[in-house]
């Protein structure tokens, strides 16, 4: 039901409205007027939904084709975008064994997150005290507490974790989970 369905069905329109013209001026309208007027409604009804019907079918295909795109770039960035997170965390272990010196390493470091932000690339930055989810957590190790409201939430993170700007995860954080202890 493409465009020549369309055009086709037009033309047709066209044609029973040049028969329904009267031959010559002052005849009087033909009893299969109201017939054939409701018939070229309804034809032009079915040509209008057929476009209707049409002009969905391109936006769809269009979206879909536009999400197919993003797919295949973000496969195709992939391999970039996870070479670039271990070069994240090679400049975080560097700047942990400069201590007080690694403001250069900082640096360099906020300017891989950013880079990696203009690509779609955002990081996950889990709170202390948030519930641990296992889709975007990695538990790292255990901190015992006694406090039974801290139980399964992040203690610390020890690795960033990082995600499309859709929200599927590249990677996830390494964090390490409270675990309620008990009080005896």
């Amino acid at each position: 039901m493409g465009e020549e369905t369309a055009e086709v069905a037009v033309e047709e329109i066209a044609e029973e409205a040049e028969e329904l013209e009267p031959q010559e001026e002052g005849e009087p309208a033909d009893a299969e007027l109201p017939a054939a007027l409701a018939r070229l409604d309804s034809r032009l009804e079915e040509s209008q939904r057929l476009l209707a019907r049409q002009s969905d079918l391109v936006d769809r295909l269009h979206a879909e084709n536009l999400e197919l795109r993003a797919g295949e770039l973000r496969s195709a960035q992939l391999p970039l975008v996870r070479d670039l997170l271990r070069l994240h965390d090679d400049v975080g272990r560097m700047r942990e064994a400069a201590g007080e010196s690694a403001e250069d390493l900082r640096l360099v470091q906020e300017s891989l997150v950013d880079t990696l932000a203009r690509n779609g690339v955002e990081a996950i930055a889990p709170e202390t005290g948030e519930p641990f989810d296992p889709q975007l957590h990695s538990a790292a190790g255990v901190e015992p507490t006694e406090d039974e409201s801290l139980d399964r939430t992040v203690a610390t993170v020890t690795r960033q974790g990082f995600r499309w700007e859709s929200g599927d995860v590249i990677r996830v954080s390494e964090v390490r989970a409270y675990r309620y202890s008990g009080a005896g």
